[in-house]
Parts: C-alpha cells; structure tokens; sequence
C-alpha cells in the first residue's frame, strides 16, 4: 500500500482531475475530497466496496481511509476530480461553518458520502479551471478557489442534513438567512416576509434546525465576515457594516466568541492576500 504525504501536495494546485481510476491501494495525510463527474465507478474503503454515480461527493479522512478506484466495464467516459486539503486547513474551514463539522467528518465508521447537483460540479469545475496557468497571480488565485470550493463542499454537506420532512417554505427561509444580501435585515423584517406569526416561525425552527433562528442568523454573518477577513483587506469597520453588525463592539464580541480570535488577530493568522 501507499502512503502520500502533505510535502506531495503543499507545492501543487491542491486538485486532480482524474481520467483513468487509480486501482492501487492507497491512504493520505490529508483529506481527499472527490467528485465523480462523470460516469460510474467501483470505490472500495476500508474493505468495503460501493458503486458509485455521476454527482458522488466522499470526504476522505487522513490515514484512516485506505481505497482505490476501478471504472466499470463500458465505461467510457468516467471522470472524477480530487480536492486535497491539509487537516489543519481542514479543522480551520469546519470550524468557519460548525464548531462540531470536523469531528462529525472525522469520527464515523465510514467516510462520509453524499450527492450533488449537476450545477455544483459544474461550478466547482467552472472555478478549478478558472485562473490562467501562465499568469503570474495563478498560485494565489488557486489558493483562494481551493478554500472557496471547499467551504462550499462543506456547506453543500451541512444541508443534507436538514431533515427530509423539513417545510418546503421553511427550507426555503433557510436558503434566504445565508444570502450575504439579507445580513442588512434584521430576523423580525424577515420573517414578515412570511405568511406565518413570527412565534410560529421561531417554533417552526427551533424544531427542524436544533437552533434559534437568532444563532443560526448570526453564524452566517460571522462566516461571512470570516471570508472577507481572509480574502479582501476591507477595513474591520466596514465588513461589521457589511454583515449587518451597526456596533462594532458587538460585531468584534460575536466573532471572538465563534473563533476565540478578535477580527484582526483571526486575520492576522489567516488571511490569504498579500497586505497592502
């Protein structure tokens, strides 16, 4: 069996696009996320042998998953792409969405698997292939599509977990809560949007999502902020204002208490670009 290592992928794009499936047994010490895009394939873990479609979605923990790929016979046109992500960066990005995320990926008895739409992997390929190899900006531009795609990969799995039996109108308040462009709102002008009392709503919530609609509201804003932090050199003030936080101190509070880090110490240790 082999083992790769992070010295094999620190220096890379941190993606593979892959045609042919590696039939060598094998593990990481790093996480592996990969897409099936096309076609089918035998995936065998652990011992354990799955058919797996078009639309797969299957986070690979350190060491602890070992497997390899076969294509299935007549299977021409089989594709599928690997995301790779150190585990700090990995424990660093679940904790932007959940302070429990990584160790729900981390601790199962098999890696965790689930499906997306044909319009997230084109999105992700869209992204992946995006940034010019030749231009002198590729390296960082890759760096930020690599955690962009990944937190959206995360993301995408946190909303299977949404019980099925969940009200279509309430799934939908959910989608409209993570819009960046509803921070601005406060939760009582939302909910007026809804034909329910706002009492109903709360309950409603309360009830499906494990949470207030209060928390839930102020994590997105909180992760939404993290990205800005990490990705732009927008002044502190301004992403407060952008997230819907009119008092910095409580915007500066609700982050320490998320990340135990202040704005700019988070950003300190975190952000991407180069400061200017």
């Amino acid at each position: 069996m082999i083992t790769y290592t992070e010295a094999e992928i620190l220096n890379s794009p941190y993606t593979n696009y892959v045609q042919i499936p590696y039939d060598e047994l094998h593990n990481h010490t790093f996480w592996e996320i990969f897409l099936i895009l096309t076609g089918q394939c035998t995936h065998t873990v652990n011992g354990v042998s799955s058919n797996l479609t078009t639309g797969t979605v299957c986070f690979l923990r350190p060491i602890k998953d070992k497997h390899f790929f076969e294509k299935n016979q007549g299977n021409a046109y089989y594709r599928h792409r690997d995301i790779y992500v150190t585990d700090s960066d990995m424990q660093k990005w679940c904790n932007i969405i959940s302070p429990t995320l990584y160790d729900e990926l981390l601790e199962p008895s098999a890696p965790i698997t689930f499906s997306v739409s044909a319009s997230t992997l084109r999105y992700v390929e869209e992204m992946l292939n995006a940034p010019n190899f030749q231009s002198a900006n590729f390296a960082q531009a890759m760096k930020t599509i690599h955690f962009s795609v990944s937190i959206d990969l995360l993301a995408a799995h946190q909303l299977t977990k949404i019980p099925v039996s969940c009200p279509t109108w309430l799934n939908d308040f959910v989608k409209e809560l993570k819009k960046p462009e509803n921070f601005l709102y406060s939760v009582e002008e939302l909910t007026a949007k809804l034909p329910y009392s706002h009492g109903y709503i709360c309950r409603a919530f309360k009830k499906y999502l494990k949470q207030t609609i209060i928390d839930f509201f102020n994590e997105q804003k909180i992760n939404q902020a993290s990205f800005l932090l990490m990705n732009t050199n927008l002044k502190i003030l301004n992403i407060s204002n952008m997230v819907g936080y009119s008092s910095p101190k409580n915007f500066i509070n609700q982050f320490t208490k998320r990340f135990a880090l202040s704005p700019s110490a988070w950003r300190a240790k975190n952000q991407f670009i180069s400061k200017k």
